[in-house]
């Protein structure tokens, strides 16, 4: 609502209870404002206030003070012009999420971020992407900011893992990276969809003007919007070994590591709940935590044919995580036979290394995810503390579809579910079905 825009651009401080702008001065709101007014609510369901606090440019918030623990709700609609208007929302000044408002008329709710602690939370939102053009407006109306009480323990979630994604980021026409992205958050409550991965070879190879990276990053967008956290493992094609014209160049071992672009592209802070990197400012070899099912995960990404160095720094990662469930992405693990792979790559150690000297070896490791060669494959290996190890091998390489592979975990009955699924063609794999029992889940 862009109500005399050039005075408007004069800052409006609200506290909550009094109003200044165009409503009426009973009208009560749960916001203090700046850039922003009151305006009675026009959406469904209506808010006890019976007000919205209307977000009208980059620099209008709404704040208030909310009571966890329990999980962040958001209650807004917005105003479509040539786009939905985005909210970016701050838990004591810190950025937890964003969220897209796809409602004119219904105010949400829109759960933004992980569920907060016991205690008062100071909650900022913001208008984060502002249009006007003389024909349309859009504005984002905050109706209430609320936490919902976490119900009790939902034992049974999902996670997903996209295989490679090369052959989806050489044309702008080819629109499947995103539509396997918004597949997974439309079916986000059905799947309970809690963190997705992908075991690398995010593009192809790479150009003067980044055009792969910049449609792989539009693609991955959507997640961070909904707040879904995410890692990206990376493969060969990710470093600069493959020129703009796809073709090898040398070095390989020294242009493997060098991943200075896909870093420039994907930061930690995009992924969301990333803890620890093996080097500073670069995403190569991380780990991020989660909780699901009542119990603790650690996502532990790793370069391909790791160093012997990070493969070091992920073994005391895991030794400081005893009570942690850890899932291991890296590029290339199994063969297409479903054996673990012998050589080394363009890199410095083989699969065979890292299963002797990281994955057998911790009895809280419980899967390992890849990618690289083949099409998919699985096995089960005993580690040396008696723990079974699940490995799974998506690459696809598609030129047609978009497969992902969805994994189910029941803590309660200590199973796994997992099945690859192709939005784009809604297309199944049940050849690479497979359901396991007696996880042995670290509680």
């Amino acid at each position: 609502m862009r109500v005399a825009r050039a005075i408007m651009a004069i800052v409006v401080v609200l506290s909550a209870g009094v109003l200044t702008g165009s409503a009426t001065a009973s009208a009560s709101t749960q916001f203090t404002l700046v850039n922003a007014t009151i305006q009675p609510a026009t959406g469904t369901p209506r808010p006890a206030s019976g007000t919205h606090a209307t977000l009208w440019r980059n620099t209008s918030s709404a704040t208030t003070t909310v009571q966890g623990p329990g999980s962040l709700v958001v209650g807004a609609i917005g105003d479509y012009c040539e786009g939905w208007p985005t909210l970016r929302v701050s838990v004591g000044g810190t950025p937890i999420g964003e969220v897209a408002v796809t409602s004119a008329m219904d105010y949400g709710a829109y759960q933004v971020g992980a569920p907060l602690p016991e205690g008062r939370h100071s909650v900022r939102i913001e208008l984060i992407n502002d249009r006007y053009t003389g024909t349309c407006d859009r504005n984002a109306h905050v109706a209430y900011a609320r936490v919902d009480v976490a119900p009790s323990t939902d034992t049974t979630f999902s996670f997903a893992v996209i295989p490679d994604t090369q052959e989806e980021v050489l044309s702008a026409a080819d629109t499947r990276f995103a539509r396997r992205v918004n597949w997974l958050l439309a079916q986000r409550q059905a799947l309970d969809l809690r963190f997705v991965t992908h075991s690398g070879d995010v593009v192809n190879y790479d150009t003067p003007d980044h055009i792969q990276y910049e449609r792989a990053s539009a693609a991955l967008r959507p997640l961070e919007q909904a707040g879904v956290p995410y890692t990206l493992a990376i493969g060969n094609h990710d470093g600069q070994i493959f020129g703009p014209d796809g073709k090898p160049r040398s070095p390989a071992g020294t242009l493997l590591r060098d991943t200075a672009v896909f870093n420039r592209y994907f930061t930690a802070d995009r992924f969301g709940q990333v803890q620890g990197r093996f080097e500073a400012g670069k995403v190569d070899n991380m780990y991020a935590t989660y909780q699901a099912g009542g119990v603790r995960w650690l996502v532990l990404t790793l370069e391909p044919w790791p160093r012997r160095a990070a493969v070091t720094w992920a073994q005391g990662v895991v030794a400081a995580h005893p009570q942690h469930n850890v899932i291991v992405v890296t590029h290339h693990h199994l063969e297409s036979d479903a054996t673990i792979g012998q050589g080394a790559g363009s890199g410095s150690t083989s699969p065979q290394y890292l299963f002797d000297n990281l994955v057998r070896r911790y009895p809280n490791i419980r899967f390992v995810f890849s990618g690289h060669t083949g099409t998919a494959a699985s096995r089960v290996d005993t580690g040396v503390n008696g723990n079974r190890v699940y490995s799974f091998l998506q690459t696809f390489h598609s030129r047609s579809t978009n497969p992902v592979r969805l994994v189910e975990i029941d803590t309660a009955a200590d199973t796994l579910r997992t099945w690859i699924h192709a939005p784009h063609t809604n297309e199944n794999f049940p050849t690479h079905d497979r359901r396991y029992t007696g996880l042995g889940l670290v509680r």
